[in-house]
């Protein structure tokens, strides 16, 4: 009784400590894509809306965004522990460590790709003149801007 009174600080963090590196642990090896959308996935998606969405006092709302993602992955091992009491489920990980399924990509022998590859063969060479462009664009803005502060009397 001695050993806890003189370090329960030290125990209470050192479990919280333990805790987190579980969950980073767990949301590590899960699978990040699945048709199904299931485990951490929504979560993941809704902290990725709530980062792009955050305009005033970054910080606080990247915290947020974190914290919230955090709740939302303890929730999902919550209730992988919940199913499994229940019996609904085999393992109490069985809903976010599971063999995904794979989102299916669009058939690459589909005939309107190939019609576009016969039309344009070099895609590389298009992506770099779009390059282009897209720099002589923005050189042009950043020039414009440039003359609209020095028009503008002081």
């Amino acid at each position: 009784m001695n050993f806890i009174r003189r370090y329960w600080f030290g125990l209470i963090t050192g479990l919280l400590v333990f805790l987190c590196l579980v969950i980073f642990v767990l949301v590590l090896i899960s699978p990040r894509q699945d048709a199904q959308k299931r485990g951490f996935i929504p979560c993941t998606e809704i902290m990725a809306e709530k980062i792009v969405s955050c305009q005033d006092n970054k910080v606080i709302c990247l915290l947020g965004a974190v914290l919230t993602n955090t709740w939302c992955d303890i929730k999902v091992i919550g209730q992988g522990m919940a199913d499994w009491a229940h019996g609904q489920q085999p393992y109490p990980w069985s809903n976010y460590i599971f063999i995904p399924e794979i989102v299916e990509e669009p058939d690459l022998n589909d005939p309107l790709k190939a019609e576009y590859l016969k039309n344009n063969p070099n895609i590389k060479d298009e992506m770099e003149q779009l390059k282009k462009l897209n720099e002589e664009l923005e050189n042009e803005e950043r020039q414009d801007m440039q003359i609209g502060t020095e028009d503008k009397p002081q």
